[in-house]
Order: structure tokens, then C-alpha cells, then sequence
């Protein structure tokens, strides 16, 4: 791993996942936020809805709808965004978790590594 900060790795993994949001969703989050914490990064992304989405998230049949297509849409493409992390990191991801809270409008993903980056990166 070339010697870049934490906070430029976290800056990193934050920029993909908005594009990857954006290349799946249309639009991507107003605020994402990535933590590299031992072998985890743990991503936060507010803002998360479509026009369409903000809409049906009106009803109780529209937030089981979001709830629903985002969490299929992940489970389809999860390799693609899987992928992007272990490059930008230069380790591999295990597997990821993902969820949605939809009231809030914002998302968690958590990416397991198979190396403790945080530790790796005070070396």
C-alpha cells in the first residue's frame, strides 16, 4: 500500500461508494461517510432517496417498497462495490453488511477485511 492517511483511504471509499449509488440509483447520497476501524470500514450515507423514492416513502407499501428494491439491488451488485473497496484499500474484502432506514433516509454498509487496515496503517 502506497503510504496514503486514513483519511484519504476513508475519502476514498466514500467517493466510490457515491458512484456507485449514482451508476445504481440514478443520483447518488448527499453525505456519505466512511471510518476505517480495525478490520471493518463502516459506511454512512444520508440522503439516499430518488425523487420517486422521497414520494413513496409517504405510504407504509412505499417504505416496504424501498426497503425492498435497494436491498435486492445490493444483493445483486454487492460484488461490484465489494471489489471497488479492496482496490482502494489494496486488501480483500470478506463480505459486506448492508441496511436501510428508511424513515431516516440513510444507509449503513460495513465492509469486513481481511486484514486489521487500522493497524496496518499506524505501521
Amino acid at each position: 500500500m502506497n503510504r496514503m492517511t486514513r483519511g484519504a483511504l476513508e475519502a476514498e471509499v466514500a467517493n466510490a461508494v457515491v458512484k456507485f449509488h449514482r451508476e445504481q440509483q440514478g443520483r447518488g447520497p448527499h453525505d456519505v461517510r466512511a471510518h476505517i476501524t480495525g478490520c471493518m470500514v463502516v459506511v454512512r450515507s444520508t440522503g439516499i432517496f430518488t425523487p420517486t423514492e422521497i414520494r413513496l416513502a409517504g405510504s407504509e407499501e412505499g417504505r416496504r417498497l424501498i426497503r425492498s428494491s435497494r436491498q435486492e439491488l445490493r444483493t445483486i451488485a454487492h460484488q461490484e462495490i465489494e471489489k471497488s473497496v479492496a482496490d482502494i484499500l489494496h486488501c480483500g474484502v470478506l463480505f459486506s453488511y448492508y441496511d436501510i432506514n428508511v424513515p431516516n433516509a440513510e444507509q449503513m454498509e460495513v465492509y469486513v477485511l481481511d486484514v486489521d487496515l487500522e493497524q496496518k496503517l499506524r505501521q
